[in-house]
């Protein structure tokens, strides 16, 4: 006869897995709470570099030319009312001196497109490159 195995009654030892995961998660906190983080970039010790005392050119503030134009089609010219002649002489004497001068063109809501353009036409014949247009109103 051919015997038949038995199970045996006896459990293997369980493990308790909740206590240990409670008491990982409560070192955890622990741990987190208490540590106390250190301000990295203000213990840096960094070397700035010393001006160059050869240099002597001190940067120029910037000068603004500021072309308004109006909704009746006339033009200022740095708080001055001028007739386009006179705006295109003024503009090309900025230009001989600096071609890198900032001209703002401020235009009105119902200024004429044909006036910006027209001032934007005078201000690249005195070869002036550094341009903006905005609205004002």
């Amino acid at each position: 006869m051919a015997r038949k195995k038995r199970r045996s009654s006896i459990n293997a030892g369980e493990l308790n897995l909740t206590a240990m995961i409670d008491v990982a998660f409560q070192l955890l906190s622990f741990f987190i709470l208490t540590m106390k983080p250190t301000d990295v970039l203000a213990q840096l010790n960094i070397s700035r570099p010393a001006p160059d005392k050869h240099s002597t050119q001190q940067s120029k503030p910037v000068n603004l030319v500021w072309i308004k134009i109006l909704a009746d089609g006339s033009f200022i010219l740095n708080d001055r009312p001028v007739k386009k002649e006179t705006l295109d002489l003024q503009l090309t004497q900025i230009g001989a001196f600096d071609k890198t001068q900032t001209v703002i063109v401020a235009c009105t809501p119902k200024s004429s497109h044909g006036k910006m353009v027209e001032v934007l036409d005078l201000c690249s014949k005195a070869g002036l490159e550094s341009l903006s247009v905005v609205s004002i109103d």
